[in-house]
């Protein structure tokens, strides 16, 4: 358990799912507003249940925020991540000394243990945003490896889709529901993949999933070719070094192991829904050795290939 985590259980006594009531009526729209526009502040808190100790992602709180300039900046310092979409007006982050400008669609990540503070634009008249804070494994990482401390603002593509997730993942936490930590983590890992996707489709990361995808339809497309180290890197245009450190980097595993796993998966439906030798489907699959695939496959899904071909047919519907 990192850091923050034993710090954010810390205080999740105190953490309940509770209202800070809005300070005047305000319509959200995507339409300017008003220099005399209200403000509004709603915090909902979600205290993890136990459920939530099994899942990736745990979200501490969500809310909704309209501010102007007249409005200090907010500064506090959590251990914690927070996501922050922007439904008008504009806002300015500074983080470590950065300043980012954040306009309508865009998405903010912040990690708020960091120095930082954001306010709205004192050249606008409002700025209106959704906000959600989350911990879970690999944030830290992640958060590194898509180089957010040095651009913190992702420009949204489709900025209707993320829109929808925040305000479903604010309803599950308004609405208390039963069921509202697994709601939550599905959702958030659904944004969390978005911003990936988003991240990736440009500069340096985008460089590096193009070409270990480039590898991935080579290898594919090929199964049964006794693929080297050396032929993998090749086809990506890189060293054998570069390889294993964006592999490790990207999918977190070697070259090696992804092509076993790669067999493996494509071993499965064969076995299933085909009368083939087990022996033939091997080699189809890349393993001329039938004893070495038998071995990797039990190694990898727990039982042996013949077993898994019986308890893939006794689950299959029968045909009438």
């Amino acid at each position: 358990m990192t850091r923050r985590q034993k710090d954010m259980d810390a205080n999740r006594g105190y953490m309940d799912k509770t209202l800070i009531p809005e300070q005047g009526r305000l319509a959200m729209t995507d339409e300017a507003a008003p220099d005399d526009i209200p403000a509004l502040d709603e915090v909902f808190f979600q205290t993890p249940g136990r459920l939530s100790r099994a899942l990736p992602y745990a979200l501490l709180a969500a809310g909704r925020r309209t501010c102007t300039p007249r409005e200090m900046p907010i500064a506090h310092r959590f251990n914690q991540h927070t996501l922050i979409f922007t439904l008008s007006g504009k806002g300015v982050l500074d983080v470590n000394g950065l300043s980012s400008f954040l306009h309508e669609g865009t998405i903010a990540w912040l990690d708020s243990s960091m120095l930082y503070s954001h306010r709205c634009d004192p050249r606008h008249s409002h700025w209106s945003y959704l906000w959600l804070g989350f911990i879970g494994y690999g944030l830290d990482t992640l958060f590194d490896n898509l180089g957010v401390i040095a651009n913190p603002v992702f420009d949204m593509t489709n900025p209707r889709g993320p829109r929808a997730l925040f305000a479903e993942i604010l309803d599950e936490v308004k609405d208390n529901a039963f069921l509202a930590d697994s709601r939550c983590f599905a959702l958030l890992a659904q944004l969390i993949s978005s911003l990936v996707s988003e991240r990736a489709d440009g500069g340096d990361i985008g460089d590096a999933v193009q070409r270990l995808q480039r590898v991935m339809q080579v290898v594919r497309a090929d199964l049964t070719h006794p693929w080297t180290v050396r032929e993998l890197a090749t086809a990506a245009n890189l060293s054998q070094a570069q390889l294993f450190r964006r592999f490790r980097q990207r999918m977190g595993t070697t070259p090696v192991d992804w092509l076993r796993h790669e067999r493996i998966n494509a071993a499965k439906p064969l076995l299933v829904v085909s009368d083939e030798q087990v022996g033939r489907i091997a080699a189809r699959c890349g393993y001329p050795d039938p004893f070495h695939f038998a071995r990797d496959f039990k190694k990898l899904v727990g039982v042996t290939p013949s077993e898994f071909r019986r308890q893939g047919r006794s689950v299959r519907p029968r045909e009438s």
